[in-house]
């Protein structure tokens, strides 16, 4: 299971005013944190801060890969600041990430093609957010065709089947787990991720659900998360579910996880 450390959220109230004080401690140990509790990549999103995004990042990538041993997930809609992150990032990037819209697709592409960032493809064109999973399924089709014909190597991809919350629509899990179901058949080569904890906006314990949810979703086929790897419940969950599904040879990890007080 691929970690996206999902907490270096500038839409979170201390993030956002750590990076408007240039609060490095803070960052850094947001951070380090999130690499200590199993995170493969940590998500920068840097883009409440407007106008300053572009700068932000100029000064916040090198600070935290002077620390990290795991790369960043560049996450912001803003072309111009997605091509300064990954012209600084050192390494292979996560590139989050890149939606069906036509414009969209021609400011991104070439930046994919330059940099060979790991990118994550959104279900969603300029018909707004699919309504059922044979859309979704349509739709990630066309972006693995896309990337692929623009010579962007399949193991690179991740498939985003999108993540709504439950508390406006009660069949918006479901409609999830279906799509990744059809997309890991259809195209079992390429990877899945989800922003798992939009599930559970807006609803008490938080927790609860995005645990149970995760566990469904590995079931299904989910192969990364983008997720907080400090809550206990939702990482416990996550061993524990890979054990049921076959997905933890001899329990190895299941039982270091438990021997290291996270299960």
């Amino acid at each position: 299971m691929i970690i996206v450390g999902e907490r270096l959220n500038s839409s979170r109230k201390p993030v956002f005013q750590a990076l408007q004080k240039k609060d490095e401690k803070f960052l850094l140990n947001e951070a380090l944190k999130q690499e200590q509790a199993g995170a493969s990549f940590i998500d920068l999103n840097t883009a409440a801060l407007l106008g300053k995004e572009v700068e932000t990042l100029k000064w916040t990538i090198p600070l935290l890969q002077k620390k990290l041993s795991v790369p960043l997930s560049i996450d912001t809609p803003n072309p111009q600041a997605m091509e300064e992150g990954l012209r600084i990032h050192q390494g292979k990037a996560l590139l989050n990430s890149l939606s069906g819209e036509i414009k969209k697709i021609k400011s991104i592409v070439p930046l994919i093609k330059e940099y060979k960032p790991y990118v994550i493809t959104l279900c969603m064109d300029e018909r707004g957010l699919p309504k059922s999973s044979e859309e979704e399924l349509s739709i990630a089709i066309k972006m693995v065709n896309l990337l692929e014909k623009e010579g962007i190597n399949l193991e690179d991809i991740f498939i985003d089947p999108l993540v709504r919350t439950i508390g406006a629509d009660q069949e918006a899990a479901l409609l999830f787990l279906e799509s990744l179901q059809k997309i890991k058949k259809n195209m079992p080569e390429v990877k899945t991720i989800a922003g798992l904890s939009n599930v559970s906006f807006g609803l008490p314990n938080r927790s609860l659900i995005n645990s149970t949810f995760l566990a469904l979703a590995l079931q299904a086929g989910l192969d990364a998360a983008i997720i907080d790897p400090l809550d206990k419940k939702l990482i416990a969950s996550l061993y524990s579910a890979q054990a049921l599904l076959g997905k933890d040879p001899s329990l190895k990890n299941y039982l270091k996880a438990v021997r290291n007080g996270k299960c």
